[in-house]
């Protein structure tokens, strides 16, 4: 077992609003005992305090958050840190947070729990309503919601997500080539599957700037996306259903692509839209996902 006290946090950075990322640095200086900073983007960062605990990464290109998160973690073993926090620049932390789900963590290790990760509730920025834990199940998830402690759930997201990097060898890395979308949940699914546990903690909260919404016909919410995002989102989730992701999830999913791709068709630009999710779906259905 590695030194049961040291936490890292892992950030990944890309353009970032240097008031919001320095913010959450600020947060993390109590909280951990290094900062690393994965800077996705062309140009330095330029933050306005340094200090030995931050360790900022220069990559010069967007590598991608699988990459950058891969890259961050690698770094703490190499230091012999025995757990990774990993953050974006985009999310808020309070006081006391890693020492919650530290606990929370080494109470289920001790209690003869496998856990290769914890995570907090997410609250969104826009409605400031913290989100269940979900387990998926047909017809309908089971979502878990209670006033405190910890449940056994199918996935956490990335930002907020604590590692125990004892487990980190065993599940092995995020896909790397997989760039962005889904890459959370394919980590948390595999982990399963190795036989280890994902906890979702209710005794703290991250806030996360999700996405501003937009309407459509003043009916339906949703949140923009450009059609290389948007390519990425279906090559994606094909990916996913073919590297062992939960049939209830396969199906419920499949049911929320059709809608992501009728909205889609709607919004200008239509045809850019269109054209990049049908070549997503192809790219995910004909290409092997790879690492």
């Amino acid at each position: 077992m590695r030194n049961e006290g040291k936490t890292g946090a892992v950030i990944v950075a890309y353009h970032p609003e240097l008031g919001r990322l320095e913010a959450l640095i600020q947060s993390l200086f109590s909280q951990v005992e290094r900062i690393i900073i994965i800077n996705n983007g062309p140009t330095n960062l330029l933050l306005s305090k340094s200090d030995e605990t931050i360790q900022v990464e220069p990559i010069g290109q967007n590598i991608g958050v699988g990459a950058a998160i891969n890259h961050g973690v690698e770094l703490l073993i190499k230091q012999d840190f025995s757990r990774a926090l990993l953050l974006d620049q985009d999310s808020q932390i309070g006081e006391g947070f890693v020492a919650t789900l530290t606990r929370h963590l080494d109470d289920h290790q001790t209690s003869g729990h496998s856990v290769a990760a914890i995570g907090p509730r997410i609250r969104d920025h826009n409605d400031a309503q913290s989100a269940p834990f979900i387990r998926f199940r047909l017809p309908f998830n089971k979502r878990l919601d209670q006033e405190q402690g910890c449940a056994a759930c199918d996935f956490l997201i990335t930002s907020g997500c604590l590692i125990n990097l004892d487990h980190w060898p065993t599940v092995g890395p995020m896909r790397a080539s997989w760039f962005i979308d889904n890459i959370d949940l394919e980590w948390c699914f595999r982990a399963q599957r190795k036989g280890l546990t994902i906890l979702g903690c209710f005794d703290t909260t991250l806030d996360h700037r999700i996405g501003d919404r937009e309407q459509l016909l003043g009916i339906i919410t949703y949140r923009r996306h450009s059609p290389e995002r948007l390519y990425t989102m279906m090559r994606n989730r094909l990916f996913l259903y073919r590297s062992g992701a939960p049939i209830a999830f396969i199906v419920q999913d499949s049911l929320r692509a059709i809608g992501k791709f009728g909205l889609f068709s709607l919004i200008p630009p239509r045809w850019q839209h269109a054209k990049a999710m049908l070549s997503g779906l192809r790219d995910g259905l004909k290409t092997r996902p790879v690492p």
